[in-house]
């Protein structure tokens, strides 16, 4: 449990965990609503982590999904806390808006925010907020543009970030993040749609409907595409099930930002 702090920052971590929205991984209440047959954690581990390593760890990361920008979820977070305003609130060095991070992950110990995200073409992201803010106001304006969010070469968290994450949740979460985009990147750029409507036609060939450009296809390559999709969208929902066990509000399809 969240002790400390604010009076604002304690009501609206109760506010969102009772939505779901913020998670505090490290505790029984959180690992008992995990479904047993899926996640590869349970209350006995947190057991073996306090024998090993002490208690230290408990509660004090907290993950919170911020997915498609909930405007209200938003608000709150810049009115709680300014670089979060700033960070919301930041256009890209060509004026335009750039990819905001989906995932929000708060260090209590460390004080540090790793924030990490899809961008254009769904390749990931990931930087430890105040150093990224840092640069983009001291650097020049040619140093800034090499650190768009967007496939942004990363500010890193300290090493100390990571001592107590002893399920490695920060990096599963970048790792399954990145492996995700890539598998939204496939999916997106197969051909026609993941249901493989087609009609035969005089050639012999099997041509995708409402796609007049596309172009023919044996039997057999029409299967490997159907395959293609069924393949693709398995991975695609492996990826999105770990990352529930963080954020589970996550909408299927919420992530796939649709930049290309």
């Amino acid at each position: 449990m969240y002790v400390g702090g604010t009076h604002q920052a304690i009501s609206f971590i109760e506010k969102y965990k009772k939505t779901k929205q913020v998670v505090d991984f490290y505790t029984n209440e959180h690992i008992k609503k995990l479904d047993p047959e899926t996640s590869s954690i349970s209350s006995k581990d947190l057991e073996e982590f306090d024998l090993n390593y002490g208690d230290q760890y408990r509660s004090h990361l907290l993950t919170i999904y911020v997915g498609d920008r909930n405007k209200e979820l938003v608000e709150d977070l810049s009115n709680l806390y300014l670089p979060f305003k700033r960070l919301f609130s930041l256009n890209s060095a060509h004026g335009s808006w750039l990819h905001s991070p989906d995932f929000l992950i708060v260090n209590l110990i460390t004080r540090e925010i790793l924030c990490v995200g899809l961008g254009r073409k769904n390749r990931s992201f990931d930087f430890e907020l105040h150093r990224y803010l840092s640069l983009r106001t001291t650097n020049d304006e040619k140093n800034i543009q090499l650190q768009e969010i967007d496939g942004s070469k990363s500010i890193d968290c300290s090493d100390e970030f990571f001592a107590l994450d002893h399920y490695s949740i920060s990096k599963k979460i970048i790792n399954t993040l990145e492996e995700l985009g890539e598998h939204y990147y496939e999916y997106d750029n197969l051909p026609g749609n993941s249901d493989v409507m087609v009609t035969r036609k005089k050639d012999g060939l099997y041509y995708l409907d409402d796609f007049e450009d596309a172009d023919g296809m044996t039997k057999n390559e029409v299967k490997e595409l159907e395959n293609e999709y069924k393949n693709c969208s398995e991975s695609i929902d492996d990826c999105l099930n770990l990352l529930k066990e963080f954020f589970p509000t996550i909408e299927d399809w919420d992530l796939n930002t649709g930049d290309y």
